[in-house]
């Protein structure tokens, strides 16, 4: 299952998309956390939340966390950008996530 969280105009297309499960805010919730809470408790192997939302009130931490506290890969957890494209980085999660299933880094 397929879970994403993000602003309205995101989120859209990933309705028109047929993803069922679909959280939408607007930015500067602290409700994001509680909802990541849930979705990894659930069997959601993918959960997209745009970049902005997960640099916002220690959700980027919350990440960190649920990736740290997992025995296998799921859930994987993608930072998109939103609509204002993308925000700049010091690590960047996605060449994390392989490096841990792969064991090196693939450049």
């Amino acid at each position: 299952m397929i879970a994403v969280i993000g602003d309205p105009e995101t989120v859209v297309g990933f309705r028109l998309a047929g993803v069922k499960k679909v959280y939408e805010y607007p930015g500067g919730d602290e409700e994001v956390a509680r909802v990541l809470d849930r979705l990894t408790k659930e069997e959601v192997a993918l959960i997209i939340i745009t970049e902005r939302l997960a640099a916002e009130s220690g959700n980027r931490e919350k990440i960190k966390a649920i990736n740290e506290k997992k025995r296998g890969v799921i859930p994987i957890i993608v930072e998109v950008p939103d609509k204002k494209g993308p925000t700049v980085k010091e690590i960047d999660e996605i060449e994390h996530l392989i490096k841990r299933a792969v064991g090196v880094a693939v450049t």
